[in-house]
């Protein structure tokens, strides 16, 4: 039901600040397939009681994936 809508300017400077986040429902088993692919993943624990990570797609855009409120209680 939603969309992410991208685009490139030039010249192309990656967004290490601004970035999407994304609500997931596994967290920590995306983080373990992110990291068997080789990408880095970096844990934030900057807002308290919020789980999530920080990630950058193959240009460096920073990405943020958090876990969903529900798999948080389970």
């Amino acid at each position: 039901t939603h969309e992410l809508h991208v685009g490139v300017e030039e010249p192309f400077a990656p967004a290490r600040k601004a970035h999407p986040g994304f609500v997931v429902a596994d967290l920590d088993a995306l983080a373990e397939r992110l990291r068997a692919e080789g990408i880095a993943v970096e844990p934030d624990d900057a807002i308290p009681g919020t789980k999530r990570f920080h990630a950058a797609d193959p240009f460096g855009n920073r990405l943020e994936f958090r876990s969903s409120v529900e798999s948080d209680s389970a």
